[in-house]
């Protein structure tokens, strides 16, 4: 081990990126037990339509433990190196389900506000360390330009959908024009907030846009016995 490590992991010991324990050694920087806990979406169920333009959108996992730990620590516990680690799976899941179908990478962009509370925007961090994978910078093509209800305090889709309607703009039109889109999220929600920005992107004139998230939606519950209560999938917080 390099000395710089080995004073790194002294300081500032490894953690997990999902749960926050302690680790032995940084490694990939999860932990075991997080690891063989995460709920992949399946091949058949990583490729996820959304919006009423049914825009692809590529989902690494279901929004469960112990990724929801893992997303709130990075979007409200001022834990922004987290966004390292998360991209390397909507890296992969992307590049499996929407191989050729973009050519550039841009994000959802917080509004000002949330951004100074939060001191980062946590889908840029995540659209950077996915654009270092691919070698193409993440590009801010968006802006937030109504300071909305956080979509977390609203459980019914239309009110989601409202809620974002017209709240997304693109600047510079120029720059998106003829392009194709690789818009990235931390998680895919009903749909209203990525679509919302994937319509703002081709109204300024995009070629396409495709959708990546690290978690959506839940599995449904198994079947339960008589005298017990059933719960189907349901969409996510954010």
């Amino acid at each position: 081990m390099k000395i710089s490590s080995y004073l790194l992991d002294l300081f500032f010991p490894p953690k997990c990126a999902f749960c926050g324990k302690l680790m032995d050694t940084a490694g990939d920087g999860v932990c075991p037990s997080c690891a063989a806990a995460l709920p992949a979406r399946e091949d058949e169920n990583a490729l996820l339509l959304i919006g009423e333009k049914l825009y692809p959108c590529a989902v690494a996992f279901y929004y469960e433990s112990p990724v929801k730990e893992g997303v709130h620590a990075l979007k409200f516990g001022g834990k922004p190196w987290r966004a390292r680690i998360f991209a390397r799976y909507i890296v992969q899941t992307a590049a499996e389900q929407l191989s050729g179908r973009f050519d550039a990478v841009t994000y959802v962009p917080v509004s000002p506000q949330r951004n100074f509370r939060r001191g980062y925007d946590q889908a840029r961090l995540l659209a950077q360390a996915a654009g270092r994978a691919w070698g193409v910078p993440a590009e801010t093509t968006l802006r937030k330009i109504r300071h909305n209800r956080a979509q977390s305090s609203l459980k019914d889709p239309g009110q989601r959908k409202q809620n974002v309607k017209h709240a997304y703009a693109v600047p510079h039109p120029g720059r998106v024009a003829g392009r194709r889109f690789l818009l990235i999220d931390d998680v895919a929600t009903t749909g209203s907030t990525l679509s919302a920005c994937a319509d703002a992107l081709l109204s300024a004139g995009a070629a396409g846009v495709v959708c990546a998230a690290l978690a959506g939606g839940r599995r449904a519950a198994p079947p339960c016995g008589a005298g017990k209560d059933c719960q189907v999938e349901k969409f996510l917080e954010n």
